[in-house]
């Protein structure tokens, strides 16, 4: 019998959308201006101050974005290393944590070692379920890994800069490490995490 493909607790939906740019501000701090929502709620911004997008929460689910993540839910699963496909507790062992990652343009040379990711962890079952049935693994140089130290890194999103006319966005996926100053014009998608203590694994 054929498994029906799972449906990513991750994936954006169609009808997803992001905030409108009237709802953006500028907050003055003792630090300068940075970006904020004209009508700020808890949970906007992490640890490190980033704010985050916020996603309206459609009434129609619409159709699945397979590779498109809602930055809610994959924050989520980063912060709390849960499963990107179920939500339940990633796998873990003596050796570390189940990953998938796959070698990018700006894979480091030591990849997977030390490779950054945005794609959060697996359970067991799902990681062997995307192997069988995601058509880009199945076309990409792809490792299952376990990983002993998934360290937080930073964040990824929209950089907007300030102008006389308000805020105007300026660069898309810019990445910035938690270990440099943070930049008052992010707003955040991603979490990404920087995989040490690598060991490539075969579940197969």
């Amino acid at each position: 019998m054929t498994v029906p493909p799972a449906t990513p607790y991750v994936a954006a939906r169609s009808t997803d959308k992001g905030p409108r740019k009237a709802e953006l501000s500028v907050e003055f701090t003792a630090k300068g201006p940075r970006l904020a929502y004209k009508h700020p709620r808890p949970g906007d911004r992490d640890s490190h101050g980033n704010l985050w997008i916020r996603m309206e929460e459609p009434t129609e689910p619409g159709r699945i974005l397979y590779d498109s993540m809602h930055p809610a839910r994959q924050r989520t699963c980063m912060e709390r290393m849960l499963c990107q496909i179920c939500a339940g507790p990633a796998d873990r062992d003596r050796h570390g944590w189940l990953f998938i990652d796959w070698r990018r343009e700006d894979s480091p040379p030591t990849w997977p070692e030390r490779s950054i990711t945005s794609m959060p962890p697996l359970c067991t079952a799902h990681v062997q379920l995307s192997l069988r049935q995601c058509p880009f693994l199945r076309r990409t140089e792809h490792a299952v890994l376990r990983v002993r130290k998934p360290h937080l890194y930073g964040a990824s999103g929209t950089l907007y800069r300030l102008t006389d006319h308000g805020w105007l966005a300026s660069e898309n996926d810019a990445l910035f490490p938690y270990s440099k100053p943070r930049h008052p014009g992010l707003l955040a998608s991603r979490l990404h995490r920087e995989l040490r203590g690598v060991t490539v694994t075969d579940l197969a």
